[in-house]
C-alpha cells in the first residue's frame, strides 16, 4: 500500500516539475510526501518495538511463574525439613533419657560388684556353707561384671547414636536456614 503511494507520488511529481505555475504546489506536496512518508516509517518503529515489549511482558510473566512455583515448592521443603529436625531433636532427648539411665545402672552394678568383691576377700577360711556361699557371690559378681561391660557398650553406641543426631539436626536446621535465605532471595 505504502509503496503504491510511493509510486503515485512519483508519477505526480513528474508532472508538475514542468509547470511553473504550479511549483509552490509541488513544494507543498513533496513537505507532505515527507511528513508521510516519516510517519509510516516512525509507525513502523512503533509497532517493532511494541512487539518487543509485548514479547518482553511474556517472556517476563514466565519467569514470575517460575520464580512463584519455586518459591512455593521452597516453602514445602522448608516444613518438611522443620519436622523432620524435630524428629532428629526428640531422637537426641530420648538416647540421652537411655544414656542417664544406663549410666545410672552401671554406677548401682559397680557398687555391687565392690561389695561383693569385698564379701569374697573377707570369705577366706570359711565353712563349706559360707565357702559355697562366697562361691555363689563370686559367680554373681562375674554375672554382674559381664552385664556392666554390656551396659558400658550400650551407653557408648547410645552416645555415639546421640552425636550423630545431633549432627543431623544441625544439618537440616542449617538446610533449612539455607532454604529460607534462598526464598528470601527471591
Amino acid at each position: 500500500a505504502f509503496e503504491a503511494l510511493e509510486r503515485d507520488f512519483q508519477e505526480v511529481l513528474q508532472e508538475l516539475v514542468g509547470d511553473k505555475s504550479l511549483e509552490q504546489f509541488r513544494i507543498e506536496y513533496e513537505k507532505l510526501h515527507r511528513a508521510l512518508k516519516k510517519s509510516h516509517d516512525s509507525e513502523k518503529r512503533l509497532i517493532k518495538k511494541c512487539r518487543e515489549l509485548n514479547s518482553e511482558i511474556v517472556s517476563n510473566s514466565v519467569k514470575v511463574q517460575t520464580a512463584l512455583r519455586l518459591s512455593q515448592e521452597d516453602q514445602t521443603t522448608i516444613a518438611s525439613l522443620k519436622k523432620e529436625i524435630d524428629r532428629a531433636w526428640k531422637m537426641v532427648e530420648a538416647s540421652h533419657e537411655k544414656e542417664q539411665r544406663a549410666k545410672e545402672t552401671i554406677h548401682n552394678l559397680k557398687m555391687e560388684i565392690a561389695n561383693l568383691t569385698k564379701l569374697v576377700d573377707q570369705g577366706a577360711g570359711l565353712s563349706l556353707n559360707q565357702e559355697n556361699t562366697v562361691n555363689n557371690l563370686v559367680k554373681q559378681k562375674n554375672e554382674l561384671t559381664a552385664q556392666r561391660d554390656q551396659l558400658q557398650a550400650q551407653v557408648a553406641a547410645l552416645t555415639k547414636q546421640n552425636q550423630d543426631s545431633q549432627e543431623r539436626a544441625q544439618q537440616l536446621l542449617a538446610d533449612t536456614m539455607a532454604g529460607e535465605s534462598e526464598i528470601q532471595r527471591l
